[in-house]
């Protein structure tokens, strides 16, 4: 995991005491907003460790997708499509 996901009780805990002026509603959206992103963060960051790849990294890396190769993850789901489709 990248980052930390706070749930957006915490969050919201912080901005009342940092923003003490916004509304409930409004420190609630904030709140939740930023959970999403950092939800979203996890999920769609990209790194060069390998140890603990995000979401997406792990399912290229499960298709076979590696850095030293010159061809991109698109290549790669192309080719395996066409290996299923060769298969059929």
């Amino acid at each position: 995991m990248k980052t930390e996901i706070q749930s957006y009780t915490q969050i919201d805990r912080e901005l009342w005491a940092n923003y003490p002026e916004l509304t409930v509603y409004e420190r609630l959206s904030i709140a939740v907003q930023i959970e999403r992103n950092q939800i979203l963060e996890n999920g769609l960051a990209v790194t060069s460790d390998d140890s603990k790849p995000a979401a997406l990294e792990a399912v290229a890396i499960a298709l076979g997708y590696t850095s030293s190769q010159s061809s991109t993850i698109n290549d790669v789901l192309k080719d395996i499509l066409r290996a299923i489709e060769n298969k059929e």
